[in-house]
């Protein structure tokens, strides 16, 4: 899968955050890419329409990525997205728990361009 064949859900609280991601992903050649402010939002767009890979901030109020991701991996009507949680915290452990909630990569802050595009890559063997 090409990155101009992604859908790709960007959910994070910081504005700025997402206005980067966007950007990056659009940069990068991806076409569609949606953004939520939590992981509340987040579970109410995918409802609508299922995604190919979601990038989530771990911290965020009301929901976060690692309670985002479990309940993405628990409720099957929302496909089996690829999911990548990024974090400012860079522990082996947090790692482990992120994995075991159901995400599928884990990105330390500040993410390079090169690095989220290396991630995508490597999920979708672009």
């Amino acid at each position: 899968m090409q990155p101009s064949d992604l859908d790709i859900l960007v959910v994070d609280d910081h504005e700025m955050m997402r206005t980067l991601l966007v950007r990056a992903l659009t940069k990068a050649g991806v076409q569609r890419v949606r953004t939520a402010d939590n992981g509340i939002e987040a579970l109410s767009l995918l409802k609508d329409r299922a995604a190919h890979l979601i990038i989530t901030d771990n911290q965020m109020p009301g929901m976060g990525g690692l309670e985002l991701s479990a309940k993405v991996r628990a409720d099957q009507t929302l496909g089996t997205p690829k999911i990548i949680i990024v974090s400012g915290i860079g522990s082996t452990a947090f790692t482990v728990e992120a994995i075991n909630a159901g995400a599928d990569a884990v990105l330390m802050k500040p993410i390079a361009l090169d690095e989220l595009m290396a991630a995508i890559n490597k999920l979708f063997a672009v």
